[in-house]
């Protein structure tokens, strides 16, 4: 089974570790700006009702890579193992 993270613990670790980041949902992903970067493939989660869903740590990953985000930072918010 997949390592997942809530989309609450993203957004905290977004708020510090990128602190003048942007986000907007598209219809499927959410698209996270930072550093002139932009990482168009965060999942929503699954159809229905989207609160706060799990996204696997693999998309987590690719999104501190993308945009350049310490990720010494990003994990003293997320178990990204």
């Amino acid at each position: 089974m997949a390592h997942v993270v809530s989309l609450n613990d993203i957004w905290s670790m977004l708020d510090d570790c990128a602190k003048n980041h942007t986000r907007k949902a598209s219809r499927e992903y959410w698209a996270i700006t930072f550093n002139g970067k932009t990482y168009r493939s965060l999942p929503l989660g699954p159809h229905g009702r989207r609160q706060n869903p799990e996204i696997e740590t693999g998309h987590v990953r690719s999104l501190i890579r993308h945009l350049g985000i310490s990720r010494e930072c990003a994990e003293k918010h997320l178990n990204l193992n």
